[in-house]
């Protein structure tokens, strides 16, 4: 079985620990087919400073993913070149702008703020107990979310449902799933596949992104899989991909898929 791991990142993110080349090698202990680096776009400029590169740091991280292609020739391993895009309303422009420059395999699309806070910092958990809170997230999360796929071009739709990471799921409501399923919907309409993201399993959420129901709404919808470690060290690499799998196939999926200069290509179980 062929393995196409498309999200990790590097230490220029600030969060990530290991170099490069420890990644690779990781990989390659791994028997990966495919090794995507997906960092966090710098654009707009000055958005989310501290959990990301600045923009004159881009150039240093082409650098980095040609250097692991050119380490790589002559293994079984490809390195792929991608990057992961947030949603910003109102700024996506000098996003679209700045990427539509480079020749990415692929771009994931994620979003990992609502209004000025940003869910998935463990530094922030305690927004989280404020009254109302996890619904004010969710309801934004889902409206900016159905806005990201319809408005912005990008081939993966990043850990779906990540704000769950700390426990704080949503209740499954009729309109909930019909919210989501609006979503995949539209992303089918465009080509765009779903990220079956193993990251949530190593915290308090404890379960893959998304979950085994939001998984079986965009299997209806028509959507394919990607898999991705997310992984911000060398250990996380490619990891748990036996879980996602099984979690696939129970869900009625055949396989996931990889890109190449945003091509798909169908990888069967």
């Amino acid at each position: 079985m062929k393995i196409a791991d498309l999200h990790t990142h590097t230490h220029l993110c600030k969060h990530a620990s290991g170099p490069p080349e420890a990644f690779l090698a990781a990989a390659l202990a791994r028997g990966e087919s495919w090794f995507g680096v997906s960092d966090h776009c710098p654009w707009p400029d000055g958005y989310d400073s501290m959990s990301r590169m600045d923009c004159s740091e881009f150039p240093r991280y082409r650098e980095i993913v040609r250097n692991l292609q050119r380490r790589a020739e002559g293994t079984p391993l490809k390195v792929l070149y991608g990057i992961e895009m947030d949603y910003v309303p109102d700024r996506m422009d000098s996003v679209k702008r700045n990427l539509e420059q480079e020749d990415f395999d692929y771009i994931i699309g994620s979003i990992h703020y609502v209004k000025e806070f940003a869910f998935d910092n463990p530094d922030l958990i305690g927004e989280w107990q404020k009254p109302g809170m996890a619904e004010q997230v969710w309801n934004v999360y889902l409206d900016e979310m159905k806005e990201f796929v319809t408005s912005c071009d990008f081939q993966i739709l990043g850990h779906p449902d990540l704000p769950k990471k700390f426990g704080y799921r949503p209740v499954e409501s009729e309109s909930f799933l019909k919210r989501f399923s609006e979503i995949f919907d539209a992303a089918a309409s465009k080509g765009i596949v779903i990220e079956l993201n193993t990251a949530g399993l190593h915290v308090p959420a404890g379960e893959i992104y998304p979950s085994k129901t939001l998984l079986k709404l965009a299997k209806r919808a028509g959507l394919k899989l990607s898999y991705g470690s997310d992984a911000h060290s060398p250990e996380a690499v490619g990891r748990d991909f036996d879980a996602a799998a099984a979690l696939a196939q129970e869900c009625g999926f055949s396989g996931f898929t990889t890109f190449e200069k945003r091509h798909l290509i169908d990888l069967p179980f």
